[in-house]
């Protein structure tokens, strides 16, 4: 599995490239520029789609093993997705207003083709993947929804449910999810099944105000954009959070991705 990671600054398209090793050490690999701006940035396998919100230009490009990135491919998509969910080689576009979706998907060159279009609920806040299926939050009353994306991008709906409110970030690691309330510092893991259904797991409270929060394998890197402090961590089978090292890079990152492949 990949372990290399991208740095993105929206307001100048400044990018870095690490990795984290399964000690939680980070290695920092490359530097470079891109364009400004993109909103969302998702991985699929070594490739990465950028997506810029306000015209729905979207463009790719990979990063090898020395961290170095190449651009691929560039086009057009609707504007104003607000979730963009890579599902394999698939991926999920949500419009959190209207909850309209559609799904496509991105070939080893970076080529995007459109597979399916469909209608969900309005107002999901997160929308977070485990392997094939998708979990679905609402922050402001914690209600969630699970589903299925097939490799033909047709989404099926699975179960529902609730959770605690309020949660600010939400992970996946395996098929084990993290929770993190950057106000106190909460944390809270469980588990999503084939079927869709959410166990419970564990609770325990890490350092409040991680701006963003990324998987890397069972490992996770933690980051606060004001200062750029970083902690890592590892999560394991059981929902059971161990912490592993701190460090420092750079301050304002807006994006970090990691490749899954």
């Amino acid at each position: 599995m990949s372990r290399e990671m991208l740095f993105y600054r929206a307001d100048d398209g400044l990018i870095a490239t690490g990795r984290l090793g399964t000690d939680g050490i980070f290695a920092g690999l490359a530097d470079g520029k891109l364009a400004p701006n993109w909103s969302i940035i998702v991985p699929v396998g070594r490739e990465l789609l950028f997506y810029r919100a306000g015209d729905g230009v979207i463009a790719t490009g990979r990063i090898d093993t020395n961290g170095i990135f190449t651009e691929l491919a560039e086009g057009q998509l609707a504007a104003g997705w607000t979730h963009i969910v890579p599902v394999g080689r698939e991926l999920l576009f949500y419009r959190a207003g209207d909850g309209v979706i559609s799904t496509g998907r991105i070939d080893t060159n970076g080529i995007f083709t459109e597979l399916a279009e469909g209608q969900l609920a309005a107002g999901w806040t997160h929308i977070v993947p485990v392997d094939r299926e998708l979990l679905f939050y609402r922050a402001g009353d914690g209600v969630i929804a699970t589903g299925n994306l097939n490799t033909n991008g047709i989404f099926t709906e699975l179960a529902e449910g609730g959770l605690a409110p309020n949660w600010s970030i939400i992970v996946p690691v395996g098929r084990e999810l993290l929770f993190y309330r950057a106000g106190d510092g909460v944390i809270s893991t469980g588990r999503l099944d084939t079927n869709g259904i959410f166990t419970e797991l564990a609770e325990g409270g890490l350092a409040p105000n991680w701006s963003i929060i990324v998987p890397v394998g069972r490992e996770l890197l933690f980051y606060r954009a004001g200062d750029g402090v970083i902690s890592t961590g590892r999560i394991d089978t059981e929902g059971i959070f161990s912490e592993l090292a701190e460090g420092q890079l750079e301050p304002d990152w807006t994006h970090i991705t990691a490749l899954t492949a």
